[in-house]
């Protein structure tokens, strides 16, 4: 709501992308009394959050120690905030409380960019509750001022003096059980009034807001938004829940993921315990939904693999719903829809189909709630989020006996009547920066709508993308910073682009900065780069999760032979 810094002097300030904070939620060990004295063992052995910082991620003179830890009916926050002068003069609900010196916590339950919450309290125990539809900067987000935490239970102690302006307090301690039923039983989940399954990631972010003088103010967060407003959720720190008692430790193994097709007949339960004793994770499925069913009850029953189902999303050959609607088609330049396969660029399979229409979207949503739906399946993954290649990876142009190194009509999507339409323009320059923009924006909203839809669900969703949004934006019109995902897979495919594994690991390195730890990134590597050669794939490996530690996938389960299975990492 508020600005703290002006725009172009934060973005001087910002310094190196920092990847988002991480939590890890435990369960608390005993009752919780709200008191403000933070007495109980919880709090002993509960780990505190990572430093606060200024909005730019700049370090800050402010501090907190601010840990969390839930039980079946409450989220827990305890936070001491030393403060050299304590002032506070609001007593009435619901006003402005950063207007005093105060502590706020925002919480996304559902991890979608929407509907979260926010609290802040200020020395005197004054609350300030407040439901946000999305972030201010949306011009249909409702901030709803009225709204009410039920069963919030709050406390406050000072080690000081209030109101006195001495300077010499040490600080103020606050104690916050706010139910599950105000966090998960809001939006579309009004009788959801349990935690979230452990594993299962929120969005959070944690402010103190001082005034160090009349008519200034500071802003120190827990996760850096590199923007003069904390409103921007797609930068909130992750927090996963656990199973575990805080204090236990618990490492976090890499995700080692495998595509593999659930239509395949050679895919048998002996397949499943295979992989996982070879150090597979995570199945990402694609086929028919029957299919990924199956696979999945067999993946869960084998030694509890995770499943994420793989759909194919602006790329929908042979749909049937979709070759009913000539119109839903994407169009080229030339004019060409994708509706005829002789009018599809490079392959047959290639049916693109149009991000701006709504019959699109809402097909794609209803596709993406249906696998969402299946029990056993743990997540979304979306391919083909894109338009086709404008720009091919280069090794591939001699494939084709192309030379893309100028914009080529038949490969330029998309330019049906209603994209010319919405972006008010019948005739675009196709190297026009905001026609490309626009094209950038709509695929993005396809994706986020999917992913709104799965999350909706109860199913985290991400994408299999290009290497970086750099590349991926100039290649195929997907921008997928603008993606609200839950995590990427990008596809650095090394050959395609006629590089190596240093390749691999420079565009790891460029697409982690550019996401700054919005959500993770798994590399995605090709395994017939490798064929029987374990002792490459091995050293990429360990190179890889030495940069990023969350894990790596591989394309595919028909390419991982007995060979390269030596080079994973064992479980």
């Amino acid at each position: 709501m508020r600005l703290v810094l002006p725009l172009l002097l934060l973005a001087l300030l910002t310094p190196a992308a920092q990847a988002a904070p991480t939590y890890l939620l435990q369960r608390a060990e005993g009752p919780i009394a709200i008191d403000g004295r933070l007495d109980e063992p919880t709090w002993a052995k509960a780990k505190p959050l990572s430093p606060l910082r200024d909005l730019s991620g700049a370090p800050s003179p402010y501090a907190a120690d601010i840990r969390m830890a839930y039980d079946d009916d409450c989220l827990y926050v305890a936070a001491r905030l030393p403060a050299k002068t304590l002032h506070a003069t609001l007593t009435q609900r619901d006003s402005v409380i950063y207007r005093d010196d105060d502590f706020e916590v925002f919480i996304d339950p559902f991890a979608r960019g929407r509907d979260y919450l926010e609290l802040e309290i200020n020395q005197l125990g004054t609350v300030w509750d407040l439901f946000l539809t999305a972030p201010y900067r949306d011009p249909e987000c409702l901030a709803l001022h009225d709204w009410d935490i039920k069963g919030l239970r709050t406390a406050v102690t000072l080690q000081g003096t209030l109101n006195q302006g001495e300077g010499d307090d040490e600080g103020w301690t606050v104690e916050i059980a706010w139910p599950w039923a105000s966090i998960t039983g809001h939006s579309n989940h009004p009788r959801a009034g349990k935690p979230p399954a452990p594993g299962t990631e929120m969005r959070m972010n944690f402010s103190r807001v001082d005034h160090p003088a009349p008519g200034q103010e500071t802003n120190t967060v827990w996760a850096p938004t590199r923007q003069a407003t904390i409103h921007a959720p797609e930068h909130w720190g992750r927090v996963r829940l656990s199973a575990a008692t805080v204090g236990t430790p618990e490492a976090v193994p890499p995700t080692v993921g495998l595509w593999a097709n659930a239509n395949a007949p050679t895919l048998t339960r002996q397949t499943l315990r295979d992989w996982k004793a070879a150090g597979v994770t995570t199945l990402i499925l694609g086929g028919e939904p029957a299919n990924i069913a199956k696979v999945a009850r067999w993946a869960k029953a084998e030694g509890g693999l995770r499943v994420i189902a793989w759909i194919w999303a602006l790329n929908r050959p042979d749909d049937p719903i979709a070759l009913k609607h000539p119109d839903w088609h994407a169009v080229s330049l030339e004019g060409k829809s994708t509706f005829r396969p002789e009018d599809r660029p490079f392959v047959a399979y290639y049916q693109f189909l149009c991000p701006t229409h709504p019959g699109v979207r809402e097909h794609l949503r209803a596709l993406t709630r249906e696998l969402a739906a299946i029990p056993e399946i743990d997540a979304i993954q979306l391919d083909y989020i894109r338009l086709p290649d404008v720009v091919l990876p280069k090794a591939l142009w001699p494939t084709y006996g192309l030379d893309m190194s100028t914009l080529l009509p038949p490969y330029d999507f998309c330019y049906c009547p209603r994209c010319l339409a919405a972006f008010g323009n019948p005739k675009p320059d196709p190297h026009d920066p905001a026609w490309a923009d626009f094209r950038l924006r709509q695929v993005a909203a396809v994706a986020n709508a999917m992913a709104d839809a799965a999350r909706a669900a109860g199913k985290p969703c991400g994408a299999a993308v290009f290497p970086t949004p750099r590349l991926a934006a100039k290649m195929v019109y997907q921008d997928w910073s603008r993606f609200r995902l839950d995590f990427a897979f990008p596809m650095d495919y090394a050959s395609f682009y006629a590089e190596g594994d240093q390749w691999t690991l420079d565009r790891l390195r460029e697409a982690r900065q550019t996401i700054a730890g919005a959500f993770p990134i798994l590399p995605g590597l090709h395994l017939p780069d490798y064929k029987d050669d374990p002792a490459r794939l091995r050293a990429l490996i360990q190179a890889i999760l030495k940069e990023n530690p969350e894990g790596f996938c591989l394309f595919d389960a028909s390419n991982l032979s007995p060979t390269l299975i030596q080079a994973l990492p064992r479980p």
